[in-house]
């Protein structure tokens, strides 16, 4: 990936699709990586949330159980109260989580699971918001 994954919404972009697919009439759009298909199975349910609950953008998570091999979803918070919600790769998760206070690192809570859900990489995003961001931010 000479670019990463941030160059499917350029080319989404310079090439008119995201409003293309707007005028004819698609409301979602889906992303995915093609190394875990299992949100093939999910995808229908998890675009049913999406539309019932109002959605923008929507990302599916899956339980992990501490140390596992997968991205983890977290909750970064800064000092000043600003926070967001990302991925964290695997091999990051327990020397950030070492670093900011948690000695106990990634590991499994009374459930069996790590807290931090593991990140399918599948995205769901209202396809309006999402041009209308494309169009904001060339």
């Amino acid at each position: 990936k000479p670019h990463g994954h941030g160059d499917i919404h350029y080319l989404l972009h310079s090439q008119g699709l995201a409003e293309k697919w707007q005028s004819e009439g698609r409301r979602w759009i889906l992303f995915f990586q093609d190394t875990n298909t299992l949100y093939l199975t999910t995808f229908l349910c998890s675009l049913g949330v999406s539309a019932k609950q109002g959605l923008q953008v929507n990302s599916v998570a899956m339980p992990r159980r501490g140390g596992e091999a997968v991205g983890a979803i977290a909750r970064l918070e800064h000092r000043d109260g600003r926070s967001i919600i990302v991925n964290v790769e695997y091999n990051q998760l327990n020397p950030l989580l070492l670093a900011t206070g948690h000695p106990e690192g990634d590991v499994d809570g009374a459930d069996g699971y790590s807290p931090f859900p593991g990140n399918t990489n599948e995205l769901i995003f209202s396809l309006a918001e999402y041009a209308d961001q494309l169009k904001k931010t060339g």
